[in-house]
């Protein structure tokens, strides 16, 4: 057996340097060769999980990609949702003259505007059973198209925003109570009057007009 005190300072017939760096040359040589074999076997083990994952082109690739392409274009496509009935609030009511004044014994026409003063269309009744237009005068009925002439037709409208649907009516000139109880009644005399109409539970603004006597 090889001394350490042999190891430490070797001796032979050429100088001790000479042995050192022979001993250190195959020192080197063994550590390159353990290295060399321990980054072999880290490859062979984890180099599968730290390649690249290059983007597939291939048909798969186009197929999904087309697909994708299908679901975002049938989305974008979808019909809007079916528009809902009109609210109150988005429903605007105006009641027309067609003169400001009429001689006694007149038939002023009188027009009912609907109009959807909201942001997005909906639906709405602007049938006759729906709508009425009346007169009074002092704030004491008048008349109205209900009286003697009420109507249980609809009319489902769909209205865009911003759009209106307007019906006229010709008022005989004459008094008339609710339900109609005795006809037509005496014709109105001279004096001012109110024109309110009305679209469901939606009134308008008062619209002043006049009778005057004749001659």
């Amino acid at each position: 057996m090889v001394s350490v005190s042999t190891l430490m300072h070797p001796s032979g017939p050429e100088p001790a340097s000479v042995y050192w760096i022979r001993r250190g040359a195959i020192v080197a040589v063994v550590l390159t060769l353990i290295v060399a074999i321990w980054w072999l076997i880290g490859s062979l083990m984890g180099g599968g999980d730290d390649a690249p994952t290059e983007p597939s082109t291939g048909p798969s690739a186009s197929a999904s990609a087309a697909a994708d392409s299908t679901a975002s274009g049938a989305a974008t496509s979808a019909p809007d949702a079916e528009p809902v009935a009109c609210l109150d609030s988005a429903i605007t009511v105006e009641a027309t003259t067609d003169a400001s004044t009429y001689p006694v014994g007149s038939t002023p026409r009188l027009t009912l505007t609907i109009i959807n003063s909201g942001g997005v269309a909906c639906k709405r009744d602007v049938g006759p059973k729906a709508n009425e237009l009346e007169i009074t005068s002092g704030g004491y009925h008048v008349w109205s198209s209900d009286d003697c002439n009420a109507s249980d037709k609809s009319k489902i409208t769909l209205l865009k925003a911003g759009e209106k649907v307007a019906s006229s009516i010709t008022w005989n000139g004459r008094l008339s109570q609710k339900g109609c109880p005795n006809g037509e009644g005496a014709v109105a005399k001279a004096g001012r009057y109110d024109l309110v109409g009305r679209n469901g539970k939606v009134t308008s603004k008062a619209t002043p007009f006049a009778l005057s006597s004749k001659g």
